[in-house]
């Protein structure tokens, strides 16, 4: 029987969570910056645009970013703490610690090889196994 969709589709929900904290911060941290550094106008003698650009605009922008990734964060972590549950009853560890950094870190099969001190081949192996004979999902998805 082959779970591979299933059991990716399901593990791959939370680092959709994560991609989507990690915009969010870009965004805050751009917008941030731009309300945090006050700068006085360069008099060059130059003609400039006239645009008005108000402050209070740009702060409850940030407000609500920050809101939003407070919530992703949340949503985020009980869906990491579900995934924590299941690798820690897996039969094999290093099979768990392969799907740790691939789904909870987003990292390629070949640079976890690297980490984990193993072939590429033999990484891939144990990854596909798992993700074939195993049905990791607790709940059927939508």
């Amino acid at each position: 029987m082959d779970n591979f969709d299933e059991n990716k589709k399901y593990f791959g929900r939370y680092l959709k969570y994560v991609n989507q904290i990690d915009k969010l911060l870009n965004r805050y941290n751009e917008l941030s910056s731009r309300v945090y550094s006050i700068r006085s106008k360069k008099l060059d003698g130059m003609p400039k645009k006239n645009t008005v650009h108000f402050m209070d605009e740009d702060v409850i922008e940030l407000d609500e970013l920050e809101h939003r990734i407070k919530l992703l964060r949340n949503e985020s972590n009980s869906l990491k703490y579900e995934i924590f549950d299941i690798l820690d009853h897996l039969p094999n560890p290093t099979q768990s610690i392969i799907l740790e950094k691939r789904f909870l870190h987003g990292k390629t099969l070949q640079t976890i090889a690297e980490e984990i001190n193993m072939s590429d081949r033999q990484t891939a192996r144990l990854y596909y196994q798992v993700m074939n004979d195993h049905i990791l999902s607790k709940a059927p998805l939508d």
